[in-house]
């Protein structure tokens, strides 16, 4: 189909399947491929050497590095530009009258094909929580301390008819199941409100969460990265700040409130 179409661009989604298939289909057409893209842009690129500009390319946007950086990549050389793009890390735009698509249906004749595996039998586990379906979500890090502490943030979240998240650093700590999991490896969220508790603010946990509506951060190091994309932020010890929260919201104040006046 790339053959025959010659595309520009080649996206997949960065499911199981998406993956999968991705670097296979890149490595026969032998072309780049840039996995989990947080952001994609439409952009130039001036080749550092050779000073050649290049105009409309895929700029295909990740944390790299172990999230140290978030790199931008292009591939002007070879093409189809291929990536693959997490569920719900971009915000839908505003739709536009003035563009129209073409939707081009394909017959794959694939009844001869052999495949190298066969599916045997497949099962089913219902995920514990929707994360994205969660209008408020208290997510713990590895600052939580342990998993008994973890019950502190289930308990606020109880309150206020949220979900409970946690970073991957707590998760790997064993102190929620992975199903809770939010950042560039779990799940991705927008909820009205995210309650960041014990959580330093990685890169990777960051691009999980940063578009949501609003953000109170918890932390008790006052230089931790997560303070720069909250809006309210509170400095102490989670254990010593979220029952003071839990008593001023079952007293009746909203969480901003409980939260600016926490002391």
């Amino acid at each position: 189909l790339i053959t025959a179409q010659k595309p520009q661009i080649c996206l997949f989604g960065a499911t199981a399947i998406g993956r999968d298939l991705a670097p296979t289909v890149a490595s026969a057409m032998k072309c780049g491929l840039t996995a989990d893209c947080t952001d994609l842009q439409i952009g130039e690129h001036t080749e550092p050497t050779t000073k050649e500009v290049h105009k409309n390319l895929l700029l295909q946007i990740r944390p790299a590095f172990g999230g140290n950086i978030i790199a931008t990549i292009v591939n002007p050389a070879r093409w189809p530009q291929m990536a693959t793009v997490r569920e719900g890390v971009m915000t839908m735009s505003t739709s536009s009258l003035d563009r129209k698509g073409q939707v081009v249906k394909v017959n794959g004749n694939l009844h001869d094909l052999r495949l190298p595996l066969e599916i045997i039998e497949t099962h089913h586990r219902a995920r514990k929580v929707n994360l994205k379906a969660a209008r408020i979500i208290v997510a713990g890090g590895a600052g939580v301390g342990s998993k008994e502490n973890f019950r502190l943030l289930w308990d606020l979240a109880n309150v206020l008819g949220g979900a409970v998240g946690g970073s991957r650093a707590a998760v790997d700590l064993g102190y929620i199941d992975h199903d809770h999991q939010i950042g560039q490896t779990g799940t991705t969220v927008r909820p009205a409100l995210y309650i960041a508790c014990g959580i330093s603010g990685a890169v990777q946990h960051r691009s999980g969460m940063q578009e949501s509506a609003k953000i109170l951060a918890i932390n008790s190091d006052k230089d931790s990265p997560i303070f720069g994309v909250a809006h309210y932020g509170i400095v102490g010890d989670l254990s010593d700040v979220i029952p003071k929260l839990i008593k001023a919201i079952r007293g009746g104040e909203n969480v901003v409130t409980a939260a600016t006046t926490t002391k």
